[in-house]
């Protein structure tokens, strides 16, 4: 294990722990919405989004070499219909893909079922797709670099320009009785510090990593586990785990874990949503944690549609149940 290699461990516990404080959840955003017309947790994800973008802007600027690049579906519908099958399986769930690792890093041993479940509609969408359509999931160039310097530069300077903005409220709102230390191990984030925290870290890792998302280490293990595809290699699979670790980590030091054993009235719900979440991940590919702090970042038009194709297929579900 190298320097980098450390470093992208640490940033992926710092994911697991912020995402874990700021208790963010694509289900919780648009349940917001939907009861109170309030949108600060999709707010959130639009920073965190932003923030890696930004890093993504400079570190193209500067003729930074880059290990990620964006990988979509080669048909756009498909990959737009995944995040549609993705966003219904999270509201069935009870959790988007971060949610999902977060109770269960909080004692909710059902969402194993929705992983292993994840795991099986990808299997099962991939046989679907190597009958019909192979190679559909492609590498992409990065969109950043099929601007103009000068487009470059103007959208670089307007995400400076915000970022500079939200980092002077930041400081402004901050709780002058605590050091930053405390503040960074308080038992809850405000939303903007943890987008910050996200987007900034996220934004790193692909420069180191690539797409280092746990769905999208689930789909490609998936993919070499039950076909021809190449495995992510260990220090993906250890990122995945550092992941729930940061989260466990948080859990323990707030106290919110407590152990809970499956029970009927969650299971069928765990895998029907997992199913469906798999099957959409492995169109997109990946799930939100994906789009959000890996494909948007890169400018990815088709990653902005099957967001909000995502986002479409949450608000479908939830206002199925609230007709019941």
């Amino acid at each position: 294990m190298n320097l980098t290699d450390g470093l992208s461990i640490l940033l992926v516990f710092l994911i697991g722990f912020a995402a874990h404080r700021a208790s963010l959840c694509t289900v919780r955003a648009v349940m917001q919405w939907l009861n109170d017309r309030k949108a600060s947790v999709l707010i959130s994800f639009i920073k965190a989004a932003a923030w890696s973008c930004l890093l993504a802007g400079v570190f193209v600027l500067l003729g930074l070499p880059i290990n990620g690049v964006p990988v979509t579906h080669g048909v756009w519908w498909l990959g737009i219909s995944g995040g549609f099958l993705f966003g219904m399986g999270a509201a069935i769930n009870g959790g988007c893909s971060l949610s999902t690792v977060q109770q269960l890093a909080d004692g909710d041993s059902t969402m194993m079922l929705t992983l292993l479940a994840f795991v099986s509609g990808v299997a099962g969408t991939m046989t679907l797709e190597n009958l019909w359509l192979p190679h559909v999931v492609q590498p992409q160039a990065l969109w950043w670099q099929q601007l103009t310097f000068w487009q470059h530069v103007t959208l670089v300077s307007v995400l400076m320009l915000w970022a500079v903005r939200e980092l002077v409220m930041q400081w402004q709102r901050r709780d002058q009785s605590l050091s930053g230390l405390q503040r960074l191990v308080a038992p809850s984030y405000r939303l903007s510090f943890g987008a910050l925290l996200l987007g900034v870290a996220s934004g790193l890792l692909f420069l180191l990593e690539g797409t280092w998302t746990y769905t999208n280490y689930l789909r490609e293990q998936t993919n070499s586990w039950f076909f021809d595809g190449i495995s992510s290699g260990w220090l993906r699979g250890m990122l995945v785990l550092t992941l729930f670790v940061g989260m466990l980590a948080s859990s323990f030091h707030r106290g919110s874990f407590s152990w809970r054993w499956p029970n009927s009235n969650h299971w069928q719900r765990r895998v029907m949503g997992g199913l469906l979440m798999g099957s959409g991940g492995a169109l997109v590919p990946g799930g939100n944690d994906t789009l959000i702090l890996v494909l948007i970042p890169t400018l990815s038009l088709q990653a902005l549609a099957s967001y909000a194709a995502l986002l479409a297929g949450i608000g479908t579900v939830l206002m199925i149940m609230r007709c019941q």
